[in-house]
């Protein structure tokens, strides 16, 4: 797994969802990276890892493993985290393994439970739209976007060309499938989240968000209901884009609140 590493300190985790990679985390490194050692991975089938073409195996689990390994042999005692999208069901079971670990959590349009996605998610017809049309940046990107700042042409071709052909965008497609065939994990999963009742938890949600709509926030709340919440009016699922200067000294925050715990 490739990475991207900045500054020294208590290491924080950024953890990427879809369909991007570490390179989505760019404004949030470098405020971070000058009180800690912050490292962000690339999943495989992302940004500078290395891309398996056959999407079958991109699961849950596999991604799980593969951060698993990664965080392993980085010996990383104790650390913060900081997840994003699919960034929230493929970090989190760790968390739940071993709670301790986590010196604080940070929850940005994530979930970890069953979205009720049909199977046709990860059907032929989606199927052909993400590994043929691009889907996920084509489409899901602008729909998921809020209305703070605009999503610019630039910015569009850049998600785009993260994903230039069929190969490339196996792992955007595994995650799609993942919500409608790896339903049981994720109801499994959700029983547990008391589990990080006790970690000091932040939870920021961009309001505007069409895919992961704000009743995913209210679940959060419900779950876990000693975590701050940043709401995000008109900002939506990336408000580490569309929102970074508002972000980025929010969870700078919480980190040194969790470092005085």
């Amino acid at each position: 797994m490739a990475y991207r590493t900045q500054g020294a300190g208590e290491p924080v985790v950024l953890v990427h969802g879809t369909p991007s990679s570490s390179h989505e985390w760019r404004y949030i490194v470098p405020a971070l990276a000058e009180r800690y050692r912050v490292l962000a991975p690339d999943h495989l089938g992302f940004g500078a890892s290395s891309r398996p073409p056959d999407f079958r195996v991109y699961t849950l689990r596999w991604h799980t493993e593969n951060l698993r390994a990664w965080l392993e042999a980085l010996k990383l005692p104790r650390f913060h985290l900081v997840v994003h999208d699919f960034g929230g069901p493929v970090a989190l079971p760790l968390a739940l393994e071993q709670p301790d670990r986590i010196q604080s959590l940070t929850i940005i349009q994530s979930w970890l439970w069953d979205l009720r996605a049909p199977k046709s998610m990860g059907g032929p017809l989606m199927r052909w739209l993400y590994l043929s049309l691009n889907f996920s940046p084509r489409v899901m990107v602008p729909l998921s976007w809020g209305r703070r700042v605009p999503l610019t042409r630039e910015l569009r071709r850049e998600f785009l060309a993260q994903f230039p052909n069929r190969a490339a965008r196996a792992g955007a497609f595994g995650f799609a499938r993942s919500i409608a065939f790896e339903r049981p994990l994720l109801d499994e999963l959700s029983q547990r989240l008391g589990v990080l009742s006790d970690i000091p938890t932040l939870v920021v949600w961009g309001l505007a968000d069409k895919i992961v709509r704000p009743e995913n926030l209210a679940r959060w709340r419900s779950a876990l209901p000693s975590a701050a919440v940043l709401e995000l009016p008109d900002v939506g699922h990336f408000p580490q884009l569309e929102a970074p200067d508002e972000i980025a000294p929010a969870i700078a925050r919480h980190l040194e609140g969790s470092h005085r715990r």
